[in-house]
């Protein structure tokens, strides 16, 4: 068979170097590796799935059940973090294009349905799956209080119940023999998502070793940032060319002088508190009068043609931070240059980042959809996280454009 991937080498001391032989699973001399034999795998052997690659904030996963069912159907495995998130992993061979839509349909299924849930939900699903499994029948918390006894019961349960509200989810696939253009599969997921989830395609390549083992070796083929379908003008996302989108989203227009005057009031309010509230690490970074608009903005060194944001647009419920360039020599150098950094500044960051070019401008952005209610319901969760990434942003950013203006200087 044709490998996408080179094969292995065995190396020993007492016998010749031997290029391993891959297997598919459920093939002519695979004996029992199919679906359910890799499920079990991965179940039992989480740190052999390439987390850090695909989302870094979903590392250290803990294995909680196997077929938890759902109105969607039964999930194959359910792991979650210490820190509250929630990973959904299908362990599926590939067939043909027909069975590998129905896979990807699937998840997003299961996606939907848990964005529905509450955390009592969940809790109840896994206690009857662990049932059904045969284990002993322990809540969702007490599962993961085994790996981690110091737990915060309260964070850990507000945690699960935010994260299944806003569909922050890791949605993986795992599979052998995958031949498909994995882009096209990205791109689907791209064009399909409704939630903010991140999705990864995991090849796991099996070989035989020669005295009758197994060599599992997973890795990435496909992945995408976290999916967001949030309609932002560009003017709102502060990406519309060199032009100041200081009133991106909630622009006046034709709106009467006293709304106005309320507007920008309530912009001023959320800013000045926001500045007061959460102090940036780095105290050598200038930070700009409370706006009356929706992106307050922060300067970067002198030299460098870009500018960092935080925006709070009330009107659509978007929140985000984003690093921008104009393009044309220097933008685009800055840009490409951190663009080569860009696995540490992710890492850094610690939240997927949006990296995106047009023929005007080019932008490395976060973005969250709180919906209504930014300004008062959610206006102190608005505030903090807008808080943390912003602080991650200059933390990351600050001193490796430093550097590059040193560069351009000498």
């Amino acid at each position: 068979m044709a490998h996408h991937h080179p094969l292995p080498i065995l190396i020993s001391d007492n016998r010749p170097d031997e290029l391993l032989q891959r297997l598919l699973l459920n093939s002519a001399g695979a004996g029992d590796y199919d679906e359910d034999w890799l499920q079990e795998l991965l179940y039992r052997h989480p740190q052999s799935l390439p987390i850090a690659q695909l989302n870094p904030t979903f590392t250290s996963l803990i294995p909680i059940c196997r077929e938890m069912q759902t109105p969607a159907g039964p999930i194959d495995v359910l792991y979650a973090t210490r820190e509250g998130r929630i990973v959904i992993l299908e362990a599926k061979l590939w067939r043909n294009p027909e069975s590998r839509r129905k896979v990807i349909g699937q998840i997003l299924d299961y996606a939907k349905e848990l964005s529905h849930w509450t955390y009592e939900n969940l809790d109840s699903a896994v206690r009857s799956a662990r049932r059904r499994d045969q284990a002993k029948s322990r809540s969702l918390v007490d599962v993961v209080r085994e790996q981690h006894p110091d737990l915060d019961e309260a964070h850990f349960i507000d945690s699960v119940a935010r994260n299944l509200r806003r569909g922050e989810l890791l949605l993986l696939i795992a599979g052998d023999g995958i031949r498909e253009n994995v882009g096209a599969i990205a791109d689907f997921i791209e064009d399909h998502g409704t939630l903010n989830f991140t999705f990864g395609l995991v090849e796991m390549a099996i070989y035989r070793l020669p005295d009758g083992g197994t060599l599992v070796q997973p890795r990435v083929l496909a992945q995408t940032n976290i999916i967001k379908r949030i309609v932002v003008e560009s003017r709102d996302a502060g990406t519309a060319g060199a032009d100041e989108p200081e009133e991106a989203e909630d622009s006046p227009g034709s709106m009467p002088p006293a709304d106005l005057e309320q507007q920008r009031s309530q912009y001023s309010d959320f800013w000045k508190e926001w500045i007061a509230k959460y102090p940036l690490d780095d105290q050598s970074q200038p930070v700009k009068p409370p706006t009356k608009g929706t992106n307050q903005f922060f300067s970067l060194p002198t030299g460098s043609p870009g500018r960092i944001a935080a925006v709070a647009a009330f009107k659509s419920g978007s929140t985000g931070v984003y690093l921008y360039f104009p393009r044309g020599p220097i933008g685009d150098r800055f840009y490409a240059a951190l663009l080569e950094d860009r696995a540490a500044i992710d890492a850094a960051v610690a939240q997927p980042v949006k990296w995106e070019m047009t023929d005007k401008w080019q932008a490395i952005s976060i973005w969250r959809k709180f919906g209504d209610g930014m300004l008062t319901i959610h206006r102190d969760e608005v505030q903090a996280w807008l808080g943390e990434v912003t602080n991650s942003f200059v933390n990351a950013f600050r001193p490796r454009i430093e550097s590059l203006v040193r560069d351009q200087g000498a």
